[in-house]
């Protein structure tokens, strides 16, 4: 019998730079992702993506510009270490969320729940694929090309502190830059 996939959300947190917040595995140094995170029982998607960035990243504040309108599955290599509690899973399917956030890199707090990040910071969508592990790159390029032109739509549309870069992908799965919206803005309780 095929293990299940474990569902998961994983958020892309942009500034009104354009820049994307990346974290520094804790347990794979040099290895950097986007925050993301399981799905509690009886949790919603939404919801799970909320908790999941102020367990991870401590932000507690951002708008949901937009939702990927597919899961996405990715499998976990055979050779990679798991905790105790994913080795019964084949790998995760994901629901991604892209959330502008006007915080800044500062008020990220890294140890409220179990630390997952040794560090974080902002770069340039198109440079997380350079710095992804290689089984979650597919995963990472169906997220630049749907999130890299929201983006840039609602940063035009707010044209603040924004450059005006149009995030363009390579057939061979590398991007550059050139010059050439479900909104749900939320607060976590106190």
């Amino acid at each position: 019998m095929e293990k299940p996939y474990r569902k998961n959300v994983g958020m892309v947190v942009f500034n009104s730079h354009g820049e994307v917040l990346v974290g520094e595995r804790s347990n794979f140094p040099g290895s950097w992702q986007f925050p993301q995170g399981g799905i509690d029982e009886a949790e919603d998607p939404t919801t799970a993506a909320r908790r999941e960035l102020y367990e991870e990243v401590g932000i507690d504040s951002g708008k949901i510009v937009a939702e990927y309108p597919d899961w996405i599955p990715y499998d976990f290599p055979e050779n990679l270490p798991l905790n105790r509690h994913l080795q019964k899973y084949r790998g995760q399917i994901q629901k991604w969320f892209l959330i502008h956030w006007n915080g800044e890199i500062n008020d990220c707090k890294l140890d409220i729940y179990e630390r997952e990040f040794e560090t974080v910071r902002f770069i340039p969508i198109e440079d997380t694929l350079a710095t992804a592990v290689p089984f979650k790159k597919d995963v990472y390029y169906k997220i630049i090309e749907e999130f890299g032109p929201k983006i840039h739509a609602f940063l035009q549309k707010r044209k603040k502190n924004y450059d005006g870069r149009t995030i363009h992908l390579h057939p061979a799965g590398r991007a550059s830059r050139s010059n050439s919206g479900f909104t749900n803005g939320f607060r976590r309780g106190r």
